[in-house]
């Protein structure tokens, strides 16, 4: 059983609550956004920038292939 002060912090709680509503959607994605590991995601973007060169560069150089082939036809 609470006391009248629980009883009364309680009451101040909700009561301060519903004066400032929490914007959970908001408070999330702020969260989100803070805990991102930065050092990380750039490593990954390096990696990915890095295998989209190596694709071009092997795409180019068939390409390149392929040109050469149809020149000499």
């Amino acid at each position: 059983m609470t006391n009248l002060q629980q009883a009364m912090d309680i009451a101040e709680k909700r009561a301060f609550h519903k004066r400032t509503p929490s914007l959970p959607p908001v408070s999330d994605t702020i969260m989100w956004w803070n805990n991102i590991d930065w050092r990380e995601q750039r490593q990954r973007a390096r990696a990915g920038v890095n295998n989209i060169g190596l694709v071009l560069a092997v795409l180019g150089e068939k390409i390149h292939d392929l040109g050469v082939l149809l020149a000499e036809v």
